[in-house]
């Protein structure tokens, strides 16, 4: 009789553990308030751009402040734009010595390229995704002085991020305005820049 008891004890707590876990009764449904008022069109979603990704902020109310963007191996890597420099310059052969000019020095050069110094940095800045953004890295700015002083093929290296935020256009309508005095040979000078 023992045995015969502890077995219906036993079925007994089996059957309850099955209907508990197996036969939840489901919550009840929310009550939804129907709205007559015309419905809006539907929106449509935009397409994610590639690159860099937004990361969503919980709650954008308080402060009104984005989150920078993140950003990928893909957006760091450095990446050039620009003339090719390695090409030699046309030289005219005047065999007249009536005026011999002298060759520009780095002191001159870097004069001349002091006085457009903000706007590169203003270029820089304008090609970052958002302000709060930190872009690692450098940026490299090489061009050819002409003999005539004129700027002749602008080649810039930096991350990928900055180019695809036009780097390269507006550093290029930059150094394209600097106007050197005239010397003996065309020079390539490179300029580096630090990102912080």
């Amino acid at each position: 009789m023992k045995g015969f008891l502890l077995g219906l004890l036993c079925a007994g707590i089996a059957v309850g553990v099955y209907f508990r876990w197996y036969h939840v009764p489901a919550p009840p449904a929310p009550i939804v308030s129907v709205d007559a008022s015309p419905k809006a069109e539907p929106t449509k979603r935009k397409k994610r751009s590639r690159g860099a990704s937004r990361v969503a902020k919980a709650d954008t109310d308080q402060g009104g402040e984005s989150e920078p963007v993140r950003l990928s191996a893909g957006d760091l890597k450095t990446v050039a734009q620009g003339d090719d420099l390695s090409t030699p310059d046309v030289l005219r052969l005047d065999m007249s010595n009536d005026k011999e000019l002298a060759e520009l020095t780095q002191d001159q050069i870097d004069d001349y390229f002091r006085r457009k110094e903000g706007a590169i940095l203003e270029c820089i800045s304008k090609a970052r995704p958002d302000p709060e953004t930190y872009v690692p890295g450098k940026v490299s700015v090489k061009f050819r002085i002409q003999r005539a002083g004129s700027v002749r093929g602008v080649r810039v290296e930096g991350p990928a991020i900055l180019m695809r935020g036009g780097l390269h256009g507006c550093i290029k309508g930059v150094v394209m305005g600097i106007h050197f005095p005239a010397s003996q040979t065309s020079q390539i000078v490179a300029y580096p820049f630090t990102l912080s």
